[in-house]
């Protein structure tokens, strides 16, 4: 009888980390889709060959062939080939400022 108990104590105790693990596993889905949402309708600034480009999301708005990577220090150049993200286009061209001597 013990060893009864025992096997469904196991068996509920998997049964309950299973679904703990799909549990995780679909809000981390949900939080990546949102994420992605959000990306596709940021304007971000990204670094363009040796240049500063900005985008809508996805799609390329502009060139900025005046901003020198080779120009910049290490820490800034980096921030751009990982993308700097505004919630406006604004935002994003006041921020090039500081990158344009």
């Amino acid at each position: 009888m013990e060893q009864k108990k025992q096997r469904t104590l196991i068996l509920l105790t998997v049964c309950c980390a299973v679904l703990l693990i799909v549990a995780i596993l679909f809000v981390g889905f949900f939080l990546q889709q949102t994420a992605q949402t959000e990306d596709e309708t940021a304007w971000v600034l990204r670094s363009y060959g040796n240049g500063v480009a900005l985008y809508k999301g996805r799609e390329l708005s502009a060139v900025y062939g005046d901003i020198v990577l080779d120009n910049l220090p290490a820490e800034d150049v980096a921030l751009l080939k990982k993308g700097l993200s505004f919630s406006t286009k604004e935002e994003a061209e006041r921020a090039l400022e500081d990158y344009d001597g």
